[in-house]
């Protein structure tokens, strides 16, 4: 009988993959537990793999106000479903559409995505665009609409597009399908994996995006979330420098700063990620087969 050669190298492969992931899950573990430890801990011995003397306080701190908590999770869970759709039938329109190579204006249509990639009007120009012009100042729009379509994004299901047969295409308008018919029916059901990148980097960034709402948004019931934990975190960061509250603070430790920052990373980036095992297996297909097809 022939030895398996192979059996080593597995062992070793699986060897790498376990220090990887551990090496990879440990920065959120020190999170998790830097946000259960006391300030005294943090300050005295830094974060460790598991809290000397666990502790709820910085979560308390934060829940304080829990209906803004509630409301901020609402508005975020909102506008990341609402946009990530209209991103993804936007995006992939536009692929398409500058995908096909009988398209005469593909070409121009291209640049002028690529040359947004490198140029924008700067910040007063954006500004007055949404306040004075679109009018969408305090509404949910302010939150979507400046977000709805990624360069980027464009870019990579173009190139995957492009590498389909065209004789998909070909055959389907020689039965009479439109183009939309095209795109819905035939080229999005074979394109999941690309399809799920480009709706995990939507995803991600309309959930993390805090800025639109700093500009844009002046009610209350429309703060997300993301902009709710950097108010409270610059107060902690005004207060902390502040010599007479940070002795305040530390006497009647009503202030764990330190912990408190890292329960907002918990409370921010938990949800998002119960996400990613879903979209993981395509994930790593498509943003490969995206940046090499084509």
């Amino acid at each position: 009988m022939k030895a398996d050669r192979s059996h080593p190298l597995k062992v070793i492969a699986y060897i790498v993959v376990v220090i990887t992931a551990f090496c990879t899950l440990t920065p959120f573990i020190l999170i998790v537990s830097g946000s259960f430890s006391t300030e005294k801990e943090l300050i005295r011995y830094g974060v460790g793999l598991l809290p000397r003397a666990a502790t709820t306080d910085a979560y308390r701190f934060l829940f304080t106000n829990s209906r803004s908590i509630v409301t901020g999770y609402r508005v975020t869970v909102t506008i990341t479903v609402a946009g990530t759709l209209a991103s993804l039938a936007l995006t992939a329109s536009l692929a398409y559409v500058t995908s096909v190579k009988t398209l005469r204006l593909r070409n121009a249509i291209s640049f002028f995505i690529y040359f947004t990639m490198i140029f924008n009007g700067g910040l007063i120009p954006y500004y007055i665009l949404i306040v004075r012009y679109l009018k969408i100042k305090n509404t949910l729009l302010a939150l979507i609409l400046p977000m709805l379509i990624s360069s980027f994004n464009v870019m990579i299901m173009r190139t995957y597009f492009r590498g389909l047969p065209d004789s998909l295409r070909e055959s389907a308008l020689m039965d009479g399908a439109s183009e939309f018919r095209i795109l819905v029916r035939i080229i999005l059901p074979i394109s999941l994996p690309i399809m799920a990148t480009v709706s995990l980097f939507y995803m991600l960034s309309y959930w993390n995006d805090w800025y639109n709402a700093l500009l844009f948004v002046d009610s209350k019931n429309l703060v997300p979330l993301q902009f709710n934990m950097y108010r409270i975190l610059s107060v902690i960061t005004y207060m902390s420098s502040t010599t007479e509250m940070g002795r305040a603070a530390s006497q009647y430790a009503v202030l764990p700063a330190e912990s408190v920052r890292m329960a907002t990373a918990v409370v921010t980036i938990g949800p998002i990620i119960l996400v990613y095992p879903f979209l993981q297996k395509h994930f790593v297909k498509g943003i490969a087969i995206g940046a090499i097809k084509g």
